[in-house]
């Protein structure tokens, strides 16, 4: 002790009197002496703590308690870096086995057997693995039931109480085959089956539960408002159905009434309009001149879907757009536009119907449902023409890019699923003329 320290000590055993200026001395001389062997304890303590390869430092709070435990390596990749984790006040011997098994991992790095990675990097991995693992588990009715039960209007608001038991019949046509699969088992070879199995509820009945399912397979594949990801990558309610022929299109288009037999004709080689672009032409969207038709509407029934047709948007701002009408469409378009239409009128519509002002989706549909059957192909619908333009588009030597501006399309795995057709005589055309070219320029 120094001589003032014995003095305080003194004055408080024999009860001296010290001045206010000597107390506080005394005191910051006598409590200064222990913080200083404090923090040399706990250096101590951490140079204790070290190993030859890494350290789990203790740290500590001004009172002196230990509030976390720090470990730390030397990154095995990037010379004058570390890495480090933080662990809990009361996990001392997790951190150490941490440790250890970093220190596992990095030999095997240096050994060549494995490839080292961060740790943060691999725990996120893990959670993506974890929440992939939970979502392959989700069964098929559960995710209906989810799906039913937040079903909601487009502008949000909550449907009707007729829509809502409307929709829970729809489902009710299609459960019982699916309900006891997982979401991620349905394949779109299963939903050929359902499909193809006979269905007493009726035709228009069935085409709502096919609309449903469709619909329903289609929200699994959308992220989730949280964050999450989807639980489906695809919607396999997806036919890949071989595209039209020309004998099949001519039937087609004289089973047709001759008031919209020019939609198959569109719909096939003119861009692939769908049904509701169909009825939503107007004349205005015609340029005879240029041979440029303009998809700009399509048309639906209000929000509720159940009031008059009306013009309405496309189904995506990429639907809006341009195509060339061949040379060989235009006689007959020109034909038409002179039986049917008001060409002196530019909003008047290019399919007339007979009882109202605009064509529905319902009318049109209905009259191709007979004559896809005089075609002898009851696989094929508005949209299956679609297809068949793409396809042969693609026969025809166009590219996906090409393809994808025709249909209004801006996602390529879109254009590829669901538009670029197999067919197996043109693969194996090409096949054998890549090898015949091939032989013959060897035997030069």
């Amino acid at each position: 002790m120094t001589t003032i320290q014995q003095k305080c000590w003194l004055s408080g055993i024999l009860g001296f009197n010290l001045s206010q200026e000597a107390y506080i001395q005394c005191t910051s001389l006598i409590y200064g002496d222990v913080m200083h062997q404090n923090r040399y304890s706990q250096k101590k303590q951490s140079r204790k703590a070290r190993s030859k390869w890494g350290t789990v430092i203790a740290r500590y709070s001004k009172d002196g308690e230990i509030v976390a435990w720090q470990v730390r390596y030397p990154h095995p990749t990037e010379s004058g870096k570390r890495v480090q984790r933080q662990f809990k006040p009361w996990q001392e011997l997790e951190a150490r086995k941490w440790l250890e098994e970093e220190k596992y991992l990095v030999d095997l790095q240096h050994k060549g057997i494995l490839t080292w990675t961060h740790p943060t990097l691999r725990k996120r991995e893990a959670m993506q693995e974890d929440d992939k693992t939970k979502r392959d588990k989700v069964k098929f009715c559960d995710y209906v039931n989810w799906w039913e039960k937040n079903y909601r209007l487009p502008n949000g608001e909550d449907v009707a109480g007729g829509t809502r038991r409307n929709l829970h019949v729809d489902i009710g046509h299609f459960m019982p085959f699916f309900e006891n699969l997982l979401l991620t088992e349905i394949t779109p070879m299963i939903i050929k089956e359902w499909y193809d199995a006979p269905h007493c509820e009726g035709p228009w009945a069935f085409r709502r539960s096919c609309m449903r399912l469709k619909a329903v397979l289609e929200s699994a594949t959308k992220a989730g408002l949280d964050g999450s990801a989807s639980l489906l990558q695809f919607n396999p309610f997806i036919f890949h159905i071989p595209p039209v022929t020309p004998h099949e299109l001519r039937i087609l288009a004289e089973s047709m009434p001759t008031y919209t037999r020019l939609s198959v004709f569109f719909s096939t080689l003119v861009g692939g309009l769908r049904c509701g672009e169909l009825c939503g032409l107007q004349i205005r969207d015609i340029d005879l001149d240029k041979q440029t038709l303009h998809v700009r509407h399509s048309v639906n029934r209000g929000k509720t879907d159940r009031g008059t047709v009306q013009y309405g948007k496309t189904k995506t701002e990429s639907s809006v757009r341009n195509v060339h009408i061949p040379d060989a469409i235009m006689p007959m378009l020109r034909q038409h536009l002179c039986d049917y239409c008001d060409i002196s009128t530019p909003d008047s519509p290019v399919f007339v119907p007979k009882r109202s002002k605009i064509m529905s989706q319902t009318t049109l549909e209905r009259q191709f449902a007979k004559a896809r059957i005089k075609a002898n192909r009851p696989d094929l619908t508005f949209q299956g023409l679609r297809a068949s333009h793409a396809t042969l588009l693609m026969l025809q030597g166009g590219t996906l890019r090409e393809v994808m501006n025709e249909l209004g399309h801006v996602s390529e795995k879109v254009a590829v699923r669901y538009y670029q057709l197999t067919v197996a005589e043109h693969q194996s055309h090409i096949v054998d003329t890549l090898a015949r070219d091939f032989i013959f320029e060897s035997s030069r």
